[in-house]
């Protein structure tokens, strides 16, 4: 049995040990992208059931806006930036540039962790590749209008977003898919069926739900006439009538009679969100994400009834999550390896850095082969830990390690020191940031610094810790 602790809707079951900073400091990592110095002790005179409801409900968050204010083009509608483009084409650098700095100020800075997470997550898991073409003009807008709002809201709204948002169109070609017609003897356009295969594939059902390749064809049908108006000028969503199959149609237990529009779509976005096996493909992928690389089976099928069960909710999912034994389990085990998001954020968290901008810190997601928004397939980014581990991420990592500590990373001030002798900076660090949970080799090995001007002792210590296995799970 394990000791509970109970707060108003939530129950956080935490088996293996007590409540206590290595528990704090799990809670942070998992939730949140890590502690900053201060934060495991301030999350327990609090209560980590009331840190963790706040999270669940975010508020307002005044001075990370602050910090936002100079990014003057996060608010621009994609029209507004295809104007700009079309002005100067070095715009594009300014609005890209912008863009990647403030997701890297709000990783280091927000208050609502857990809505930074789940923001990276769902785009994630609705990807499209800023680099690609018109998506260097509308990444932004999907993130911030379709993605970000609906983070801890209705599974179904997110995917309606996702699915009617011009970034998703243009990604997988659906602005391109319309209905088959002959002129003089030739046919034109057809039918794409990216769109509808992913949607079945990746945003909902999974690909091993029983569906076949005619609920393929049948689920591109559905979204035929679902396009961009003017990407050169516009960027808006349009629905063309004309270039709508209106034929009857069958997907995965839906039937459609002929004669529809654009409801055929909506119609088929709302069968596929309350499907059982939806529930458990989005349970399992939040599991992943928040627990473990190879989910634990009876946390998934919990999870995914409470997905049905509340119509989606995903902060009703995240309560089933948080409030499990195998969420907390993981405080008392191995850990799981942070992906190189996870490990700069974490990492400018634990020094207290001051973020002002993330072209350096971009830089080094590059180095570890994550640039911010940039997956190419439609499968985003990998959640699983594991597959982050390669010789050259972790040299990329230990280097970044070393740069953040001595001040040098461009557009980020460090804030801690941890102390002036190297074992006790080691033994603070794993103390502020880690719960405690640190190996006696990595303080051994940090109190063997030697001495040095340039950068100093202290500041390898902290660098080492950076690099240390201890902080490279969370």
């Amino acid at each position: 049995m394990g000791e509970e602790a109970h707060l108003g809707r939530l129950a956080l079951s935490i088996p293996g040990g007590s409540i206590g900073p290595r528990a704090a400091a799990h809670l942070l990592g998992r939730i949140g992208f890590g502690p900053r110095p201060g934060q495991v002790q301030e999350v327990l005179s609090r209560g980590l059931e009331k840190h963790a409801l706040e999270q669940l409900e975010p508020a307002g968050d005044p001075e990370l806006e602050a910090r936002l204010a100079p990014f003057a083009t996060l608010g621009w509608s994609i029209q507004q930036v295809l104007a700009a483009e079309d002005a100067d084409r070095r715009s594009t650098a300014r609005v890209l540039g912008e863009f990647f700095s403030a997701k890297l100020v709000r990783v280091a800075h927000a208050k609502n962790q857990l809505q930074e997470v789940l923001t990276d997550f769902w785009f994630n898991h609705f990807n499209v590749n800023v680099r690609d073409g018109f998506l260097r003009s509308s990444t932004p807008a999907y993130e911030r209008d379709a993605i970000r709002p609906r983070a801890l809201g209705r599974f179904r709204d997110l995917l309606g977003a996702s699915a009617e948002h011009p970034a998703m169109l243009y990604y997988l070609d659906n602005y391109l898919s319309t209905v088959a017609i002959t002129v003089g003897g030739r046919k034109r356009g057809g039918i794409n069926e990216n769109y509808g295969r992913e949607l079945l594939e990746l945003h909902t059902l999974g690909n091993d739900a029983g569906y076949d390749q005619q609920d393929v064809v049948d689920s591109a049908r559905c979204f035929t006439g679902w396009g961009i108006e003017n990407p050169r000028r516009s960027g808006a969503f349009v629905f063309r009538p004309q270039a709508h199959d209106r034929g009857a149609k069958s997907v995965y237990g839906l039937s459609l009679p002929a004669g529809g529009g654009k409801e055929d779509g909506d119609r088929l976005l709302d069968h596929l969100a309350s499907q059982p096996a939806t529930a458990r493909r989005i349970s399992s992928r939040l599991v992943q994400r928040f627990v473990a690389d190879d989910p634990p089976a009876a946390l998934v099928e919990r999870c995914a009834g409470t997905f049905l069960r509340s119509d989606g909710d995903i902060g009703e999912v995240m309560k089933t999550i948080l409030g499990s034994a195998e969420f907390w389990a993981e405080a008392f085990g191995p850990g799981k390896a942070k992906t190189p998001l996870e490990l700069v954020g974490s990492a400018v968290r634990a020094v207290d850095a001051e973020v002002s901008n993330g072209r350096g810190l971009e830089g080094a997601l590059e180095a570890m082969g994550m640039p911010a928004y940039s997956a190419v397939p439609p499968t985003g980014y990998t959640n699983r830990g594991v597959d982050w581990l390669n010789p050259s991420s972790q040299l990329a990592k230990i280097n970044f390690g070393l740069d953040l500590a001595t001040g040098v990373v461009p557009g980020v001030r460090v804030g801690a020191t941890f102390g002036d002798d190297p074992r006790r900076v080691a033994e603070a660090f794993a103390a502020q940031i880690l719960g405690g949970r640190v190996m006696a080799s990595t303080l051994d090995t940090a109190a063997r610094v030697g001495p040095g001007s340039r950068p100093s002792a202290p500041e390898r210590a902290v660098a080492l810790m950076l690099a240390s296995p201890d902080f490279q799970v969370r």
